[in-house]
């Protein structure tokens, strides 16, 4: 070991004694009335784990680039750290999340950009897709091996500027539960894509196939299924988040004295700004201009609030957003939806104020 190595692993050292032994995986979110200001600390933010957390060892991690390049890497968390990095504030949303759901974290992300990576490896001209693997491994499904966490996302993501291999959270180390070493990071894409423990990149031409991905019926889930008037399916891979509000104050099913209360709530989506926020007190039959708190921006989400004047009664409230291309949060479910994903759809807050 250099010296090089030996500085950054006791710097991150501390690390490896945050999470205890985890022998399943982990599903933990938190109520979005919890966090104050714009990013989720740490301990507030979401978990989706599809295995159990990896042991992932500073001394042996390595970070290999292979496949359709001229040279095919390895880069240590040195290597990593050393590199040109690019700090990026954004969302990451689990697929399936719930309408008003809480799978959904902020943070000040640093990292590598990818497209750094993958021209200094000698990225082929042929390059379509990219395989990003983590340290985690299990069985997806009941007949299928057991075999690496891999999500398959284009190269054309992959370039953006904003797409990384990111190993800081609020300017801290990821937290284990969260990735660390390093992870990939897609803002504006749900959050499957976004490989945690990532340990290799596997760059794939037009007429190669991903076999581990296949194998392990990763294929078959994260997909958008609409039935059509016919009765045949349409599927498409999910990947941009769809623009979506919440309310994380009151709760639902709250009661409330009669008077005049700050609705809170968050709104997002993916890589467009929101342009408004509306709410409506009676289920959605009439609805008023919500307030920003702030600019919004790409990727990240923005706070709105909306002052209530609480009569008594019981009351169904809603938001709704619309971002700046027109696309706006439906009322409900589309009937034609036969998945479980992308649930952005408004959500209900029930409340009895006396």
């Amino acid at each position: 070991m250099t010296r090089r190595d030996f500085m950054f692993l006791a710097g991150a050292c501390s690390l490896r004694a945050q999470a205890p032994e985890v022998s399943e995986p982990r599903n933990l979110s938190f109520p979005l009335q919890s966090i104050e200001g714009l990013l989720t600390p740490p301990d507030l933010f979401f978990v989706r784990d599809h295995f159990h957390e990896p042991d992932v060892s500073l001394r042996t991690w390595r970070l290999r680039i292979e496949g359709r390049v001229a040279r095919p890497v390895e880069l240590s968390f040195a290597d990593l750290v050393e590199s040109p990095t690019r700090k990026l504030e954004a969302v990451l949303e689990c697929a399936g999340n719930a309408a008003g759901g809480s799978a959904v974290s902020n943070a000040m992300w640093e990292g590598v950009p990818l497209a750094n990576l993958l021209r200094d490896a000698g990225l082929a001209q042929d390059a379509e897709t990219v395989v990003l693997e983590g340290a985690d491994s299990g069985r997806l499904m009941d007949n299928s091996p057991v075999l690496p966490y891999c999500q398959v996302v284009p190269v054309a993501k992959c370039m953006r500027e904003e797409s990384m291999v990111a190993f800081k959270l609020n300017d801290r180390f990821l937290p284990r539960k969260n990735g660390f070493p390093a992870r990939a990071l897609f803002p504006g894409w749900y959050a499957m894509d976004s490989v945690k423990w990532l340990r290799r990149i596997i760059v794939l031409g037009a007429n190669e196939r991903a076999a581990d991905f296949e194998a392990s019926g990763m294929n078959k889930v994260y997909n958008r299924v609409v039935a059509a008037a016919g009765g045949e399916r349409k599927v498409t891979r999910l990947s941009e988040i769809a623009v979506k509000s919440t309310i994380a104050w009151p709760a639902d099913k709250a009661k409330l004295p009669a008077a005049r209360h700050l609705l809170r709530g968050f709104a997002w989506a993916g890589g467009r700004r929101i342009r408004t926020i509306e709410v409506s007190q009676d289920g959605g039959r009439a609805w008023s201009p919500a307030s920003l708190e702030g600019p919004s921006k790409p990727f990240t989400w923005v706070r709105w609030r909306y002052l209530w004047d609480a009569k008594p009664g019981e009351h169904v409230l809603l938001s709704r957003a619309t971002d700046e291309s027109g696309r706006q949060q439906p009322l409900a479910r589309d009937p034609a939806r036969k998945d479980g994903y992308e649930l952005n759809f408004c959500a209900a807050v029930r409340c009895w104020v006396a």
